[in-house]
């Protein structure tokens, strides 16, 4: 005989509603636990990306170079006594030119693959003579013999080979040093000499060649008043990135090219300034905003699609229980909670095969196989308690469309969301559409019990 309790449980549909409702908020632990486990995963692929690059050099960001000549001002202290202050003024060149090489390398750790690259470098421009007449400089307060052309490099450890400058017809050598107070802290430097002599709106032509190192990225600073940037590559997924777009470009499958074209106008900060007005006038965070340049970035999206299947978590363990409880309302038997249990449980262990089938082959033949595995195991087990291999197939159809329509979302970011509505909405008309003639008050999907009979009025009374 079968326990009053248990009785209860398989005839009352909005018992099993709400045993059901808890069974998937139950399973939000475990998707809450993988979501971390996501998480956990990228840290490490950055971690080891960190790691890599720090060997080899992080992503860089040319400077310069910039040419910084010392004056001094005068003042008094309490006692009447001058003092010299020496200070620093920083000036931009007329013309920059960069021309780049970008050969790209991976290099791997483990499971993750890090992109590294050299940069072949060509440096040239064009310097005026400072003028210091707008700050009221005198000429003699100049420190003319002291001026030097400073050159920031974020990492120099991507330096593999010396640097020699050439300036006015000159080669110099440049060594380490190079501080822009406010601006960088690393990079290379050279004295210059035979400024004091030069007459006003004298210009100097510079140039060098550069061997830099990094990973990731290649940026640049539009320093002079025009700047122009080239970069060709054989590395056929470019990223262009930071404040300007390049004015032309050209991507392959051999490879890419671009051009940049930058007038000083597109900057907030201007040709030349002191270095107690860095902050005010020119500080780091200011310049920085208006580098750019290309990014030689992996495709390494898995983390970010893996979480974003996450997040549609919830709702396949919803339609997955909707399409088992109709089963169970129109038919002749009930399922146990462990048997849901498991059923959900299986619906989170297709994200745990999908990380793990994913940082070792491309996403879509990971969540290929992912998703055939979850699917074949549920139909399996369906076909089992839900008695006929028929409704097993059923279950198996509804997961296919699930998992087909994740997909197609996952692909299509830019219309994602509406997909994502029009979905749901299709999905909520058909369970209504199926539900509609279900009397929810009966304790199965028939009609309502019908009171009994009243007896017969015997005749005569």
């Amino acid at each position: 005989m079968i326990p009053a309790e248990r009785r209860v449980f398989k005839g009352s549909i909005v018992v099993k509603m709400v045993v059901v409702a808890v069974l998937i908020l139950v399973l939000l632990i475990p998707l809450m636990m993988i979501g971390g486990l996501v998480d956990e995963r990228q840290q490490r692929h950055d971690a080891v990306t960190a790691e890599v690059a720090s060997s080899w050099g992080t992503a860089q960001t040319l400077g310069g170079p910039v040419l910084v000549v010392p004056f001094h001002t005068y003042g008094e202290d309490d006692k009447g006594r001058v003092i010299t202050y020496e200070h620093r003024a920083y000036f931009l060149p007329e013309l920059l030119k960069v021309d780049g090489r970008l050969e790209p390398e991976k290099r791997s750790r483990g499971i993750f693959e890090v992109m590294l690259y050299r940069a072949d470098l060509r440096l040239s421009g064009t310097f005026k003579r400072p003028s210091f007449a707008a700050w009221g400089i005198a000429a003699k307060d100049v420190q003319w013999d002291q001026a030097s052309l400073a050159i920031g490099i974020p990492d120099m450890g991507g330096i593999r080979q010396g640097v020699n400058i050439t300036w006015a017809g000159k080669v110099l050598q440049l060594s380490p040093g190079g501080t822009v107070e406010g601006v960088w802290t690393s990079g290379l430097q050279v004295p210059i000499s035979g400024l004091a002599a030069a007459a006003e709106g004298q210009t100097w032509d510079f140039g060098f060649d550069l061997v830099l190192n990094g990973s990731q990225e290649l940026r640049v600073l539009p320093f002079g008043k025009q700047t122009t940037v080239s970069f060709h590559s054989p590395w056929a997924s470019p990223s262009f990135i930071g404040k300007f777009l390049p004015e032309s470009h050209r991507v392959t499958p051999a490879g890419f090219e671009a051009t940049w074209n930058v007038p000083y106008f597109g900057r907030s900060y201007p040709q030349q300034w002191q270095a107690q007005e860095t902050e005010k006038v020119a500080p780091a965070q200011v310049v920085t905003a208006s580098s750019f340049g290309v990014g030689l970035f992996l495709p390494v999206d898995l983390y970010q699609k893996t979480q974003r299947s996450v997040k549609y978590g919830i709702l396949f363990v919803f339609l997955t229980f909707m399409t088992f409880f109709l089963y169970e309302v129109f038919s002749p038997f009930s399922l146990h909670p462990m048997q849901y249990l498991l059923v959900g449980s299986a619906l989170c262990l297709f994200y745990v095969l999908l990380l793990s089938i994913s940082e070792h082959a491309h996403f879509s033949l990971a969540y290929a196989l992912a998703s055939v595995a979850t699917i074949g195991l549920i139909m399996a087990y369906a076909a089992a308690i839900l008695r006929a291999r028929l409704r097993a197939l059923g279950v198996g159809a509804a997961l296919t469309g699930l998992y087909s329509y994740l997909y197609v979302l996952l692909q299509a970011e830019d219309f994602a969301l509406l997909l994502g509505a029009v979905g749901l909405f299709v999905i909520l008309a058909l369970v209504m559409y199926i539900t509609r003639r279900l009397d929810w008050y009966a304790p199965r999907g028939g009609q309502s019990p019908q009171p009994p009979p009243l007896p017969p009025v015997p005749q005569g009374a």
